[in-house]
């Protein structure tokens, strides 16, 4: 099975090599292109740490356990080496089809849907365009509204800056209407590789159950390299389909996000910044998820309470010949539950009050290769729940990581 990716490449590699050659031969106004890069990294970390894809992809450090002479058993360094974030871009473009500019895209890389499966090949991005005059039409897999590319940190880490910023592409419905310096964006979304979490475990089911996918609207400005816009998310869930009694009833839990976000780009200088007010955002490698609410004992009704979190960030870089040195800031709070929860809670963090993280980096760029390493300390404050959900008499447990990375593209 490991070495079906490297047949894979192979192949792909010769049926475009073909497609390519036969396209300069007849002239024929299909045309197929592939880009991509090569990445090493590797890792150090201070403690254990909350993770995915076998440590690369960092949340927040884990919470102190203490053996049974005091001593925190999470207090113990590791270290790792990775590829599986080498990607390959493959883009097809044609005629015009119904009046619009078309093309499609594939996008793949290695580290797999889940930690059991890094270093196998899977899809990333896979969507086919249309381009009218003001109108663009996407279907496919893509990024999620609220994790806009424009806007995607300049960081070392896999996280690329998560779980203060929104990590998630789903299958999607994309429409954009560009008017002036005004782009007004609708989205209605599935999920796939990135889920809820509820009683039948990590699963996309309680949004299939709901019928109703996953909506956004956005509005976006971009002028003389400033890009600002604000959105909305709605995400209705379904995490049970009947009753404590056991009688048949959809039980849904409604959500709302916001968020508002600015970036500048000026002479080799950048600066981004985002702020989103989420509601149930594991879905995005996020803080939060939902929780049952508290019923009266003789209810015969089940409901559920989304956790409520802030999360803002910022991130620096500045050009300078081969160097650009950038810095990246975040910080999210738990603010809590709207009712009561019980004991049964799905979320991520929800024994966290804030999490913040703050990390430089400095890249070295010569043509295609680059050099690139990055400090990152990140905080979480570990606590116990108050009925809300809020956590108080919090303890602070921080961790250093210190990653590097070289990266050959082409």
């Amino acid at each position: 099975m490991r070495a079906f990716p490297v047949l894979f490449i192979l192949l792909t590699s010769l049926i475009i090599n073909s497609l390519q050659t036969s396209a300069q031969e007849t002239s024929t106004p299909y045309k197929l292109t592939v880009s991509g890069f090569v990445r090493a990294d590797a890792i150090f970390d201070s403690r254990q740490v909350v993770e995915a894809r076998e440590g690369f992809l960092l949340f927040f450090p884990k919470k102190p356990e203490y053996d049974k002479s005091g001593r925190d058993i999470n207090a113990h360094p590791s270290f790792n080496q990775y590829a599986m974030t080498t990607r390959l871009t493959a883009k097809a473009t044609g005629p015009d089809v119904l009046g619009a500019k078309i093309f499609a895209l594939i996008e793949a890389d290695f580290t797999g849907a889940s930690n059991i499966e890094n270093n196998s090949l899977r899809l990333r991005h896979g969507y086919i365009s249309m381009q009218w005059t003001k109108t663009r039409l996407m279907l496919g897999q893509y990024w999620h509204p609220l994790d806009l590319p424009e806007m995607i940190p300049n960081v070392l880490s896999l996280n690329t800056g998560a779980p203060f910023h929104s990590f998630s592409r789903q299958p999607q419905v994309r429409i954009d209407y560009k008017t002036g310096n005004l782009n007004l964006v609708a989205v209605a979304a599935a999920q796939r590789d990135y889920v809820n979490s509820g009683p039948a475990g990590s699963t996309s089911i309680y949004l299939r159950n709901s019928v109703i996918p996953n909506l956004h609207a956005q509005v976006q400005y971009k002028k003389n390299g400033i890009f600002a816009g604000a959105g909305i998310d709605y995400k209705m869930l379904t995490p049970s389909l009947v009753t404590d009694s056991l009688y048949t009833g959809n039980v849904t839990l409604n959500s709302l996000s916001y968020t508002a976000f600015f970036s500048v780009s000026r002479e080799g200088f950048s600066l981004k910044t985002q702020y989103v007010y989420g509601q149930a955002l594991n879905d995005h490698l996020m803080l939060g998820g939902f929780a049952l609410a508290e019923t009266e004992a003789d209810s015969d009704s089940r409901r559920y309470t989304a956790l409520n979190h802030h999360f803002v960030w910022m991130n620096a870089s500045y050009t300078i010949g081969k160097w650009m040195p950038s810095v990246f800031a975040g910080y999210t709070f738990n603010a809590g539950a709207d009712e009561m929860a019980s004991a049964q809670v799905y979320a991520r963090g929800a024994d966290i009050a804030y999490v913040y993280r703050f990390a430089p980096m400095i890249t070295f760029t010569t043509g295609k290769f680059s050099l690139i390493g990055e400090v990152e300390y990140t905080a979480a404050a570990y606590g116990e729940n108050t009925d809300k959900l809020r956590v108080i008499n919090t303890r602070e447990t921080g961790n250093f990581r210190i990653g590097l990375g070289a990266v050959y593209s082409f």
